[in-house]
């Protein structure tokens, strides 16, 4: 995909406002980041729709609930949030616990 592709692409499939495609087109293509930056925000935000599943879905939580209580939290790694926001209690040693791809809503599930 061509630089002038992708901001295309970020226009007509994401409704991006075309300086924000270029400005992010830009960040991507020029080098300045590592290859993986964007992926960051990828998973970060597929992490917050299976945490919203959880939650809210199941209505342990109101959707003002959830994001008063994300936002309140400040930022932090969202396996940290859930914790937080389920109450879990947390061991100091070990990785999180969390497999947030079995919580992700119907729309958003990964092959």
């Amino acid at each position: 995909m061509t630089p002038d592709q992708a901001v295309q692409f970020l226009v007509d499939t994401v409704n991006f406002e075309r300086a924000n495609a270029e400005g992010e087109v830009r960040r991507s293509f020029n080098g300045s980041y590592p290859p993986l930056y964007q992926i960051g925000y990828m998973i970060g935000g597929l992490q917050l729709r299976a945490l919203h599943h959880e939650l809210v879905d199941s209505r342990k939580m109101t959707d003002r609930e959830f994001h008063d209580a994300v936002l309140q939290g400040g930022p932090m790694p969202i396996a940290m949030v859930r914790a937080r926001l389920e109450k879990l209690a947390l061991k100091r040693e070990g990785p999180a616990t969390w497999k947030f791809a079995d919580e992700l809503p119907p729309a958003v599930k990964l092959p």
